[in-house]
């Protein structure tokens, strides 16, 4: 399981339990474990959250085994769950753990049938863009009356409309609920927030900026029961929502306000902040182009750009194009047969577009249509991982008796011959468990005062009507966690935080489900480098990278994803062998020759100081004396080797430090909780 990348489950039929009450017998380690058993090891009772065998229970901190009991004791009630399926999640950029139970499916759930439209009367407000709504609003869109599950603003250019966001409305409601059309929202030009970034091994900080320390989740593998006769469910057309475009405005009162004093006598002018900047990117990778590299591979296209991407039209940017010229409808189809509907071949075509780094063209003599087939393969065999069904008995017949899951594709395919586990992955769009709505209180670092962390303050949490914080649950192919990753996946997209950690919901029913993962590929951890420069040779090993048994290759893209919890321990932990596995089934179907490619990362030492790979890209304040200002303040930033809300890979960032750090104050319900002035 990652501790960097949160590839969270997605919610599923409820279980059905029964109860068994016995003595617990004793672990062995040949014995094949399902989630809920319970054994005795060493005097105390454990209970299996998923399959497992062979794990000695309390040896692993994220392992397979959760401490239940003394094994004196008449062990509690063990709930025995029968349910669908549970994928593995792993973390998206520097997130807490998650446990996924492994469960065995029963019959097929039917869905409940959507209700029709209702009528609009003729006193229902008008549905317009830029209008702020709260939770309960009834408006009138398209002859249809819709009502506001939650409070949020249609961001102009977003296209976030009743019929296009189930997630933000539902279908019916009284007329007589809703006033005046709400006015819009005044657009507001805000001073860039602070820089996305995400580092799988944080290193102690010498400065008070808190560092988030990601902790991994665990891997199930699911024994399944198949049902014989599935009950056959249709599935949810799939709709192509609009993801929104937005112009950054001020943050919502309830959140830290963040203010500036005037600059003081000889602080620094425009062109010395730029020289500062300037001056650290020698230090910042193997050579002084590093940064340079690093924000052309940040470059994101226009959203109007990207809404237009249909699949075989003409105008597609070239990169869209080389991925259908590579990867067609019907392989897709192929690949992911059980993938949740959401998941549809031209989100994955708009997710590209919104990268140019990502499938793009070489004109250095490198094969792009093989790099990008390779690059796929690499993305599709961690998705198979991370959100795939791990079914080893899963049948399309069975697979269509979800609604979620039943594509078209299946019905072609012969009913109840068992679908190879590479080929059931983006199963889970959702955590599993989790609906829009539900979670409060999860997956959250949000500003409550002095004493919180600087994260709470650049990525400050959305809340909803009834004024409790948003979740930041997983959604999405990357199942992207915690508002600390919603907020820079945000700013990467729209130079605005909010727009995502107001309405993380979007991140799971538009194309930016495929987005998050690309943005994570393109995107270094520091000092990790980008996934896609390990692909597409980029990156050119040295000595240290030899020493360290670092070389290009899938296995150093497991480290990056994961490294934390699967690499480096002497032999090869199990997930990445199942990485490892679907990646040759990938690059085999994509015709991509893998011979001599190191796929393993079990002795790899990773990306460490003198690295040709490793990046130092994040910002803190400097400490240094500087004799010429008041007071010796240095009015400078440093690079610093722990995750912070800035980043020398975004232009802009590093004055944003210095004007924080040196000139800032935070408020909070009306007071200064922060002072940085001091």
């Amino acid at each position: 399981m990652s501790n960097l990348n949160r590839w969270m489950l997605a919610a599923i039929p409820a279980a059905i339990c029964s109860i068994q009450v016995m003595a617990a017998p004793a672990w062995n380690s040949t014995t094949v474990y399902t989630g809920g058993e319970v054994v005795t090891y060493a005097g105390k009772d454990y209970k299996a959250k998923w399959w497992a065998q062979g794990n000695i229970p309390g040896a692993e901190q994220w392992g397979p085994w959760e401490l239940v009991a003394s094994s004196g004791a008449t062990p509690a009630p063990t709930a025995v769950v029968t349910a669908a399926p549970t994928a593995a999640p792993t973390t998206a950029p520097t997130t807490a753990p998650t446990a996924a139970p492994t469960v065995k499916p029963t019959t097929a759930p039917t869905a409940a049938p959507t209700a029709a439209p209702t009528p609009v009367a003729g006193s229902c407000a008008v549905w317009a863009e830029g209008s702020t709504y709260k939770a309960g609003d009834v408006v009138s869109y398209s002859g249809v009356s819709y009502t506001a599950l939650s409070a949020h603003t249609a961001y102009v250019g977003a296209n976030w409309n009743p019929a296009s966001t189930p997630t933000l409305w539902k279908v019916g409601g009284s007329c007589a609920a809703t006033g005046t059309t709400p006015a819009p929202t005044p657009v507001v030009t805000a001073a860039p927030t602070a820089t996305p970034v995400v580092t799988a091994t944080p290193t102690a900080k010498p400065t008070a900026t808190p560092v988030v320390t990601a902790a991994p989740s665990a891997t199930p593998v699911v024994t399944a029961t198949p049902t014989a006769t599935p009950v056959v469910t249709a599935a949810p057309t799939p709709t192509t929502s609009t993801a929104p475009t937005a112009t950054p405005a001020p943050n919502a009162a309830y959140k830290p306000q963040i203010t500036y004093i005037a600059a003081p006598a000889g602080y620094p002018t425009d062109a010395q902040f730029t020289a500062a900047e300037q001056a650290l990117y020698s230090q910042a990778g193997a050579d002084s182009s590093v940064i340079t590299r690093i924000r052309e591979a940040l470059q994101v296209r226009p959203d109007a750009v990207v809404d237009a991407v249909k699949a075989g039209a003409t105008s597609n940017p070239d990169n869209v194009q080389r991925v259908e010229r590579v990867l067609s409808q019907a392989k897709f189809d192929y690949f992911f047969p059980v993938r949740n509907v959401k998941y549809t071949y031209e989100n994955l075509l708009k997710g590209v577009a919104k990268f140019p780094a990502y499938c793009k063209t070489y004109t250095d003599g490198r094969d792009s249509d093989l790099i990008c087939k390779k690059l796929l393969a690499t993305s599709f065999a961690h998705f198979a991982q991370e959100t795939g069904a791990n079914w080893p008995a899963l049948t399309p017949a069975t697979a269509r008796g979800y609604a979620d899951q039943n594509n078209a594709v299946l019905a072609t395919m012969d009913q109840n011959t068992a679908i190879p586990t590479f080929r059931q992955g983006l199963w889970f769009l959702r955590e599993q468990g989790m609906q829009e709505g539900t979670g409060v209180g999860g997956y959250q670092d949000c500003f409550t005062g002095a004493g919180s962390s600087i994260f709470s303050i650049f990525y400050a949490c959305g809340q909803n009507a009834q004024g409790q914080f948003l979740s930041y649950f997983g959604r999405g192919s990357k199942q992207l966690s915690w508002n600390y990753n919603y907020g820079p996946f945000s700013k990467s997209l729209y130079g605005d935080t909010n727009v995502l950690l107001d309405n993380p919901s979007v991140v799971a029913d538009t194309w930016l489900n495929f987005a998050s993962a690309i943005w994570f590929a393109v995107y270094p951890q520091s000092p990790k480098p980008p996934m896609t420069w390990v692909v597409d040779g980029t990156w050119k090993p040295n000595q240290v990278d030899v020493a360290n048994g670092m070389s290009p290759g899938f296995g150093a893209t497991t480290y990056i994803i994961n490294g934390g919890i699967e690499c480096g321990k002497g032999s090869e932990a199990s997930q990445s062998l199942n990485r490892i596995a679907a990646y040759k089934e990938f690059t085999k179907e994509l015709g991509v020759d893998i011979t001599g490619e190191q796929l393993t990362c079990g002795t790899s030492k990773g990306f460490t100081d003198g690295s040709a790979a490793a990046t130092k890209t994040y910002l803190d304040k400097g400490w240094n004396y500087n004799a010429n200002n008041p007071g010796g303040v240095s009015w400078s930033c440093q690079l610093a080797t722990y995750q912070t809300p800035f980043n020398l890979a975004n232009a802009g960032d590093y004055k944003a430090c210095v004007d924080y750090f040196f000139r800032g104050q935070v408020k909070y319900k009306g007071a200064v909780v922060i002072d940085n002035t001091k």
